[in-house]
């Protein structure tokens, strides 16, 4: 597959690679297409989540950040 990027993103693609931020266009485009891939689960993830809150399967507050505490300690302390 072919594409070319459009004009009007040309300059910022062109200040990406000259300022060393990636070896190629190519590069460029791929971490784009990277984020609109995680934006679009991230769409889908909280989407599930409303219909879960929907269907009356929600979590108490207390617990989501109780839960969520937890995980940030282990993300500071290089826990995976």
């Amino acid at each position: 597959m072919s594409t070319g990027i459009p004009n009007s993103m040309e300059p910022f693609v062109q200040r990406m690679v000259a300022g060393r931020r990636y070896l190629s266009e190519q590069e460029v485009v791929a971490e784009g297409l990277r984020m609109l891939e995680a934006r679009e689960t991230l769409r889908e993830e909280v989407a599930k989540g409303f219909a879960s809150l929907d269907a009356g399967k929600g979590v108490p507050a207390d617990q989501v950040y109780s839960r969520a505490e937890k995980r940030i300690a282990e993300i500071e302390r290089g826990e995976r």
